[in-house]
């Protein structure tokens, strides 16, 4: 065995144990984890959480509500609220947009890229457009 051999055979090992200690500090961190989640205090807040997460949307939705309302009716609004215009669009036919895009908008199209590397590597992308090539990467045994 010459020394490069060695010192991988010395870094998997080194490797090995890094492995079992980081699974050992996620196994403690996800048994602390359930412990305190089980403790009357944590369910509590949980639960607090949960209510005042629910207040919060109830609330935003209703001064935005309110907001629009005024805003409607040329009211002021208070400073600490404003509305905006934002431009929104929907596509009514996909389809149709996706053709027309081909068509002549070519820019609104997105490349798949593991759909086109898939088909570069079963032949049916012309060569000028993709190159396929093996290429040799050390892979490392899960169970060391």
């Amino acid at each position: 065995m010459n020394s490069v051999q060695e010192q991988l055979e010395s870094d998997l090992n080194e490797l090995a144990k890094v492995r079992e200690d980081a699974e050992k500090v996620r196994k403690a961190k996800r048994e602390m984890i359930e412990t305190v989640q089980q403790t009357d205090d944590f369910m509590r807040l949980d639960n607090d959480g949960n209510i005042l997460d629910g207040k919060l949307s109830e609330l935003e939705s209703k001064i935005r509500t309110s907001a629009l309302a005024l805003y409607d009716n040329s009211c002021e609004l208070p400073a600490r609220v404003a509305v905006k215009w934002f431009t929104t669009v929907v596509v009514t036919d996909e389809l149709k947009a996706k053709e027309w895009c081909i068509a002549h908008f070519t820019p609104a199209l997105k490349l798949d890229g593991k759909v086109f590397e898939k088909a570069a590597k079963d032949g049916n992308i012309p060569s000028d457009l993709a190159t396929v090539s093996k290429e040799a990467r050390a892979q490392i045994a899960t169970k060391l």
